[in-house]
């Protein structure tokens, strides 16, 4: 990892070198070096600052049920002014200064919130909301094979349905919070386990200069349908749990041959699990 530079020994031609552009290219986009200069300068000295509203952050987050672990990172300084590029060409109107920058990216504090089951978002989203202010609706990143998953649990939350063209998966939160002096806000992710481990492979092959090319992007593409899957069976065999406990009510384990039907079985497989499941329910 590169290690930033004190604030008060860098240059222009530095902020240059670390965004590998030239001043004529920055200048096209409107974007002003000396602006980065002072962009960087401030948010260098705020390092520590974040870290603790990180650790802050973290602690409370805790404190939600179904959370299996949390990480969190503060950004780099030299992936911030990558990003404010990235965001200038997205967005041309808006102007990024030392005033305004901490108001304009989200994600100076990331956190990541991971669960066991899929369905264990919504009870974290719940405690979130509870105990920050949003600066805006959550967004829930979605392919298309999900999409008979969002009028009932993503946009019964209110969640912004975000249809993601890579295959990424998770549930974006932006809250505002302020322990100190200074407000600041932070992007909470929520994601299952098997998610991250593939957000992890896409991030370390793309992140941050968002390299690209057809065969990776087909065996990520690959590689999220097995995730995908993983935490289909995850969630069934949790669920299978839960019916065998409550085998006196037909209606749980009618839910649970459902819920079987659709899993990406052979049906030699589901075959298998329905004369395994109904032994073990007439034993209970």
């Amino acid at each position: 990892m590169r290690q930033h530079k004190p604030a008060h020994t860098a240059t222009v031609s530095f902020i240059l070198s670390v965004v590998n552009k030239s001043e004529q290219e920055l200048r096209a986009l409107h974007i002003n070096p000396h602006e980065l200069l002072a962009i960087y300068q401030d948010y260098v000295q705020r390092q520590a600052e974040l870290t603790d509203t990180a650790i802050y952050i973290s602690r409370i987050l805790e404190g939600a049920s179904h959370v299996h672990s949390i990480k969190f990172r503060v950004k780099e300084p030299q992936h911030l002014l990558k990003k404010i590029i990235r965001k200038k060409r997205e967005y041309p109107n808006r102007h990024f200064n030392r005033h305004t920058y901490l108001h304009l990216i989200n994600d100076l504090i990331g956190m990541r919130v991971l669960h066991l089951y899929k369905g264990h978002w919504a009870k974290t989203g719940h405690y979130i909301n509870k105990h920050w202010q949003l600066k805006r609706p959550p967004y829930a990143y979605v392919v298309s094979s999900e999409s008979n998953l969002v009028p009932h649990t993503f946009g019964r939350f209110g969640c912004q349905i975000m249809p993601h063209p890579s295959g990424y998966k998770a549930v974006h939160f932006v809250i505002e919070t302020q322990p100190g002096r200074q407000r600041y806000f932070a992007e909470i992710q929520l994601r299952t386990l098997f998610e991250e481990g593939w957000s992890e492979i896409d991030h370390s092959l793309r992140y941050p200069d968002h390299n690209n090319n057809e065969l990776t992007n087909l065996l990520l593409q690959i590689l999220n349908r097995f995730t995908s899957q993983s935490d289909a069976m995850a969630s069934f065999m949790r669920q299978l749990t839960i019916a065998l406990h409550s085998c006196k009510h037909p209606a749980a384990l009618d839910a649970l041959y459902a819920q079987l039907a659709n899993l990406p079985l052979t049906q030699a497989e589901k075959q298998q699990l329905y004369t395994l499941i109904s032994s073990a329910s007439r034993q209970q």
